[in-house]
């Protein structure tokens, strides 16, 4: 569902929930391999295994499943976008685990680009969003997010015991094709 928020406009919705937990059982067998980064936080990243972690073909069901929510995305705010993930990765948060606020855009190459999370465990600290004003969601169990990737974000403490797994990405884009120009 397309959400307004600051002038923003983010997607919020869910994942088929069967999808999301065969994901899940397939990449926790990866999570000790997922190193800490030297970010200003506390996080456990697959950033140093692979940059596209949905290129994965155990997770090709997920990306077909976020592909579509991306492309419902677009198409509620009245155009299409042609493009693809271009990168992907696993975040965990431990107890007391968090992230400052940052973007998604990437100024050294100039490409635009859309970002999202998804969600893989249930107990999940807020996600805050900041523009003018902050707004926070406390995402669900296959809860999906798509906004733009210079939308400031953070991920608050993780105040549980279990662990806060989500799945990032960037979708990049390639051509716009408007509604009112198709046939």
């Amino acid at each position: 569902m397309l959400k307004t928020f600051d002038l923003e406009t983010f997607w919020h919705a869910k994942l088929d929930e069967n999808v999301c937990k065969k994901s899940f059982s397939y990449l926790e067998n990866f999570f000790p391999k997922f190193k800490s980064k030297d970010w200003d936080c506390d996080i456990r990243t697959s950033r140093n295994v692979t940059d596209n972690i949905l290129n994965a073909s155990k997770l090709h069901e997920l990306k077909m499943n976020i592909l579509s929510h991306i492309e419902n995305y677009f198409h509620s705010k009245g155009f299409f976008i042609e493009g693809y993930i271009s990168g992907s990765w696993i975040n965990i948060y431990e107890e007391n685990f968090f992230q400052e606020f940052h973007v998604h855009r990437d100024d050294h190459t100039c490409q635009i680009q859309t970002s999202g999370v998804i969600y893989l465990t249930s107990n999940n600290s807020e996600i805050e969003f900041w523009k003018k004003n902050r707004v926070s969601i406390k995402p669900e169990f296959t809860d999906i997010l798509i906004f733009p990737d210079d939308l400031p974000h953070r991920v608050k403490p993780n105040k549980n015991k279990d662990l806060r797994v989500s799945l990032a990405f960037n979708y990049t884009h390639m051509r716009s094709w408007f509604n009112n120009l198709l046939i």
